[in-house]
C-alpha cells in the first residue's frame, strides 16, 4: 500500500471514529450479554484408566513353530481396539439415546439425527491417550475419557456410562478371542493326536515286520552273545591246537572239536552280517536298524512333547474364556465437578470483540478502497465504460 494511500485511510476512519466508538461499545455488550447470560457453562468428568495388556497366550506353540494362525490367536484384546470401540457408531448411539442428546441439541426436528448428533458428541465426549516413546516407536500408558455436560452429575453419570460400554465391549472381545484360541487349539491337540496314532502305528509294524522291540538293548544282547560265543570258539581253537601238539592225526576228539568249530564259525558269521530277522539280530542288522529306530522315538517324543504343549496351552485357554475380569484398570476414577470446565468467558469475550471490528474494518476498508482507490483507476474506469457501452 503506498504511504500517500495509506494516510488517507487513516484519515478515512478518523472521520468514522463515531462508528468505530459506537460499535465497539455495542459489540462489548453484545458480547457480554452472550458471554455471561446466554452461553451456558459446562462442567467436565474424567476418567483414566490403564489399556489392556497384550497376553502372548500362544508363545509356546510359536516357539514350536507350529502355525502362523498360532501367533494371530493372541491373548486379549490390543490397547488400539480402545480407541476404535470408543469412536464407534454403537458406542454413541448408545450414548446419545442414554443422555437424550438429540433433545439437547435440539435435533429433533433434523432429517438426519444421529449423524449430526454424532458430529456433535465428539466435543462432548473425548478419549486421550497418553503415549510413551519416540522415533515411530510408541506405546500408549493410559487413557482418559472426558465427558462435558451443563450438570455435574450428568457430566459424571456420562464418564461413567461410556467407559462402562468401552469397558464391556473390550471384555467381550478378550473373551471371544480366547474362545477362537481355545477352540483352535481344541482342533490342533485332534490333528496332533491323529498324527501320534499314524506314528505309533508306524512304528508297531515297523518293530513287528523286523523284531526290533528295543534295538539299543537287543544291539548290547546281540554283542554279549557274539563275545561269548567268540570266547567259546577261541578256547575251542586252543583245544585243538593242544591236542596237535600230544597227538599226531586224525582222533574221535579232534573230529568233534573241529565240527564244533564249523559251527562256532557259522554262527559267528550269522552274529555279524546276517539279515533275517530276530529277536537277537545280528551287528550289521542291528547297525541298519538303531537309526531308523532312533528316528521314530525322536519323532514320537517331539510328537508327545507338543500334544504336552498343546494340553497345557488348552487350559490355559480354556481358563482365559471362563474369566470375565476387566482388562481395563482405573487408576483415577471420575466424580462430580465442582467448577465449570468451559467455556472461558475473557477468551470467549475478546474473541468475539475482536473479530466484529476486524469484520467493521474489512468492511470500512472496502468501501475506502472501492471511492478513493478503483474510482481514480483509468483501467478501471475504461473497463467500467466498457461494461456500460455494451
Amino acid at each position: 500500500m503506498d504511504i500517500a494511500v495509506f494516510d488517507a485511510f487513516c484519515a478515512y476512519l478518523y472521520k468514522k471514529r463515531w462508528l468505530l466508538i459506537v460499535n465497539f461499545v455495542i459489540v462489548c455488550a453484545a458480547a457480554g450479554a452472550y458471554t455471561f447470560l446466554l452461553l451456558k457453562k459446562e462442567y467436565s468428568a474424567t476418567v483414566t484408566f490403564l489399556p489392556p495388556t497384550t497376553e502372548s497366550g500362544m508363545s509356546a506353540l510359536s516357539q514350536m513353530n507350529l502355525s502362523a494362525s498360532a501367533l494371530f490367536l493372541g491373548g486379549g484384546a490390543a490397547a488400539e481396539q480402545v480407541e476404535v470401540v470408543f469412536n464407534s457408531n454403537a458406542t454413541k448411539r448408545k450414548i446419545i439415546d442414554k443422555f437424550n442428546l438429540i433433545k439437547y441439541f435440539e435435533l429433533e426436528d433434523s432429517p438426519n439425527q444421529f449423524v449430526l448428533a454424532v458430529k456433535r458428541l465428539k466435543k462432548y465426549a473425548i478419549l486421550d491417550a497418553t503415549d510413551k516413546g519416540g522415533l515411530g516407536m510408541t506405546k500408549t500408558v493410559s487413557y482418559n475419557i472426558t465427558c462435558y455436560h451443563p450438570s455435574p452429575d450428568t457430566a459424571k453419570m456420562m464418564v461413567d456410562f461410556t467407559f462402562g460400554i468401552v469397558d464391556s465391549v473390550i471384555c467381550e472381545i478378550s473373551i471371544d478371542k480366547a474362545q477362537r484360541n481355545r477352540i483352535f487349539i481344541e482342533k490342533q491337540i485332534a490333528i496332533q493326536n491323529e498324527k501320534m496314532d499314524s506314528i505309533l502305528a508306524i512304528f508297531q509294524t515297523f518293530q513287528n515286520t523286523h523284531k526290533a522291540y528295543d534295538v539299543p538293548e537287543q544291539a548290547k544282547l546281540s554283542l554279549q552273545v557274539y563275545a561269548d560265543l567268540k570266547s567259546i570258539a577261541i578256547l575251542n581253537e586252543l583245544k585243538i591246537a593242544a591236542i596237535k601238539n600230544e597227538f599226531i592225526g586224525q582222533t574221535h576228539e579232534m573230529a568233534e572239536l573241529k565240527r564244533n568249530q564249523r559251527v562256532y564259525e557259522t554262527k559267528l558269521k550269522e552274529y555279524e552280517a546276517g539279515e533275517n530277522p530276530n529277536v537277537i539280530p545280528s551287528l550289521d542288522r542291528s547297525s541298519k536298524l538303531f537309526p531308523e529306530y532312533a528316528k521314530m522315538l525322536r519323532d514320537i517324543e517331539v510328537q508327545n512333547q507338543l500334544i504336552l504343549l498343546l494340553t497345557k496351552e488348552f487350559e490355559q485357554a480354556r481358563l482365559q474364556e471362563a474369566r470375565d475380569v476387566s482388562p481395563l484398570i482405573i487408576v483415577d476414577p471420575s466424580f462430580i465437578p465442582e467448577y465449570k470446565s468451559r467455556p472461558k468467558r475473557m477468551m470467549v469475550l475478546l474473541t468475539v470483540i475482536f473479530a466484529e471490528n476486524m469484520f467493521l474494518l474489512g468492511i470500512l476498508a472496502y468501501i475506502f478502497y472501492l471511492k478513493h482507490v478503483l474510482t481514480k483507476s483509468e483501467r478501471f474506469n475504461a473497463f467500467v465504460k466498457a461494461i456500460k457501452q455494451d
